[in-house]
């Protein structure tokens, strides 16, 4: 252990091929600066790019294979030590205060398994369009909440979100996955305690053409249903009634991607 031996928060960073040019500027750079200093794991999953040279109190783990994200991330997982964990991307930047703030706020209440601060876009600054702003008022009915998740992915768990790294592990982390492997994470979350959100902008969020989120489909929304699902009906940790409602909330499922895409598409021809 480096001098980071105090730490009560551990940064996960999976990063791969193009990801690896900004890390130490970007990533790297604004979670060195973070006030209290954060363990940092840097997964670096299989790379066809080297890694720059990574110095303490930042440390590398490899995988001797490309694994998707939701693996890469549960490998990083396997070397935390902290009572916290953060899973962040390799391209976005943590402003300052952030991790303060985090772990000010979980820590105030043992209850709470997850809280999270807003996500501003790059360059323009501008607040991103998700999570909704509603969200900190239905986070106070913990019940609806976790339904409503379940339903459509309404809470961030990778980025300026702490979560305490025991029930991340409780409750299977994310799904192996390449894509929405965080809204099963954040599901299990929601139905095993507390989630906070502050609407104090911690993440700067950019978006390329090879970010995973702009390369959603209907296809891939309708697996992510299916995989929350599954996580629902094979977590021991989520209530009886939330598995009983597993029907609803697959309905439901498709009922708003339906929505979504019907949307979509008055937005295109409105153009």
């Amino acid at each position: 252990m480096t001098a980071d031996a105090g730490a009560q928060t551990t940064v996960v960073i999976p990063v791969w091929d193009e990801y690896v040019a900004g890390l130490p500027s970007g990533a790297l750079a604004s979670l060195t600066g973070q006030e209290p200093a954060p363990r940092i794991v840097v997964v670096d999953n299989a790379s066809t790019i080297a890694l720059p040279c990574i110095e303490p109190p930042a440390e590398v783990v490899r995988s001797s294979r490309r694994l998707t994200v939701g693996a890469a991330r549960n490998l990083g997982l396997k070397h935390v030590t902290t009572p916290y964990v953060v899973f962040w991307d390799a391209d976005d930047e943590m402003l300052p205060g952030t991790l303060a703030l985090l772990e000010s706020a979980i820590g105030s209440d043992p209850r709470m398994a997850a809280f999270g601060a807003g996500i501003v876009e790059a360059p323009s600054g501008a607040r991103h369009r998700w999570p909704r702003r509603w969200i900190a008022s239905l986070i106070r009915f913990p019940a609806l909440f976790a339904l409503v998740d379940s339903v459509w992915s309404i809470y961030p768990s990778t980025g300026a979100t702490i979560m305490r790294a025991d029930l991340v592990r409780e409750c299977g982390a994310y799904s192996e996955s390449g894509s929405g492997e965080d809204w099963c994470l954040g599901v299990s979350l929601a139905f095993r305690g507390r989630l906070g959100w502050s609407e104090r902008p911690g993440r700067v969020y950019r978006v390329h053409h090879d970010s995973i989120w702009a390369q959603h489909s209907r296809k891939l929304q309708l697996d992510h249903a299916r995989n929350v699902r599954r996580r629902i009906m094979e977590d021991d940790g989520i209530v009886w009634w939330g598995k009983a409602l597993l029907p609803l909330i697959a309905l439901a499922q498709w009922a708003a991607i339906g929505a979504s895409a019907v949307v979509v598409a008055a937005r295109r021809i409105r153009r």
